[in-house]
């Protein structure tokens, strides 16, 4: 099975980071998500119930991470994964997380956590 769900670059204003400035107000995170599933059955019935809702994994990922407010990239990505595992039962999970503002002259640095199903 090779079949994906992906949400590329999807920005979320939100507290991210340890440095006291990053606690205080908002910048933007892009977070980038691919799940790996079957998609034959909604491929060939049209049910969107046999398949993943992208609408409805992008408004619970933006939530969590907006309420989250979580001060390492890394903790925040281990726990997405964890969420979306539990919630959308996909096969694999891999997210990165890009902090466009953190460093200068680049266009961000982060990190891509992996996870399975167990």
């Amino acid at each position: 099975m090779n079949d994906y769900i992906f949400i590329n670059n999807l920005k979320v204003d939100c507290i991210i980071g340890i440095l006291p400035h990053e606690r205080e107000i908002t910048q933007p995170l892009m977070i980038s998500i691919e799940l790996e599933c079957d998609l034959k059955k909604a491929g060939y019935s049209g049910n969107l119930d046999e398949s993943i809702n992208y609408a409805e994994l992008a408004d619970t990922v933006k939530e969590y991470t907006v309420q989250r407010k979580a001060r390492l990239v890394e903790e925040l990505g281990v726990e997405l994964c964890d969420l979306i595992l539990k919630e959308f039962k996909p096969k694999k999970v891999s997210i990165t997380l890009n902090k466009p503002l953190a460093v200068e002259n680049c266009d961000g640095v982060g990190i891509k956590i992996t996870k399975v199903l167990e």
